[in-house]
Order: C-alpha cells, then structure tokens, then sequence
C-alpha cells in the first residue's frame, strides 16, 4: 500500500473527526493527534514527488495549529472560544480534505 493511499484513508478519518469529535476536549486531542499524523504522511507524499495545489497543505496546517489553540484555550477555561476555534479549524480541515480529493480525482496529484 502506498503512502498516498494511506494519506488518503486517513484523510476520510480526519473528516469524520472534523465534524463528530472536535465538540468536546477529548474528541479535539484526538483530532488534533490525526491531523499530525495526517501532516507527517502529506509530507511523506510530497518528498515521493506527488504535487497539490499549495493551500492544500497550507490550509491543513493551519486547522491544526487552530486545534492546537483551541485544546490550550480549554486548558484554561475559555471553552466558548475553544469551541468557536475548533470550528472554524475544522472548516479548514474540510476545506482542505475537499481540495486534495479533488485533486486527485482530477489527475493533479501525480508524481
């Protein structure tokens, strides 16, 4: 199996995360551990010399930096904003599980 397929399966797990699990705290640690092991494989894929459009990775990191924020907002007490940013980090993520779907059906994510 290749690391692309793997990157690929993994991406269907982070878009289930993105939107059933990032409600509570435990669900947005997970998150954010899959979403790093996501990044890790995205990278493994581009060093193979696959290519994608450049705010696919962009956008992936910054939904993880926001989970990042949002699990140290929780840590102190500023659930409402956590929320508001685990949100808005998921929309990211699936904007950016959208693109990279989109390109590889389209033939752009070759080597």
């Amino acid at each position: 199996m290749s690391v692309l397929t793997i990157h690929l399966y993994v991406a269907f797990l982070v878009a289930a995360l993105a939107v059933l699990a990032v409600w509570q705290v435990p669900g947005r640690r997970i998150a954010l551990w899959v979403v790093t092991v996501q990044i890790a494989l995205g990278i493994a894929v581009m060093l193979q010399g696959f290519k994608v459009p450049w705010y696919h990775p962009a956008l992936a990191v910054v939904g993880w930096a926001g989970y990042m924020a949002a699990n140290a907002m929780a840590r102190r007490n500023e659930k409402r904003n956590a929320l508001i940013v685990a949100v808005v980090s998921s929309l990211l993520i699936l904007i950016a599980y959208f693109v990279g779907m989109e390109a590889v059906k389209n033939g752009y994510a070759s080597p």
